[in-house]
């Protein structure tokens, strides 16, 4: 099970860019409306942002490139993970 954690910071990005989850979707399936991929591709994704990777990592695993549909997305979800991040070193 991903970071409850994790899963509320990608939730905060994605709702920065006017995505909501529609009624019984999943948060992989949000993102995966977000940034143009496959559900497989968000979940693989969100999986590797759970495991502390870097948004690029993340991005490399899932194969997603970075477009200017989704670059604006994938920085938010990089910076709300990274506040997320300095929260629990701080």
């Amino acid at each position: 099970m991903i970071n409850p954690n994790v899963m509320r910071a990608v939730g905060e990005a994605l709702e920065a860019h006017n995505v909501q989850p529609k009624p019984d979707e999943h948060m992989a399936d949000a993102a995966a409306r977000a940034l143009g991929v496959s559900p497989a591709q968000s979940k693989v994704w969100l999986d590797a942002l759970d495991e502390g990777c870097p948004v690029e990592e993340a991005n490399r695993r899932a194969g997603i490139v970075s477009h200017d549909e989704n670059a604006p997305v994938l920085m938010s979800v990089a910076r709300a993970i990274g506040r997320f991040a300095g929260q629990i070193a701080g």
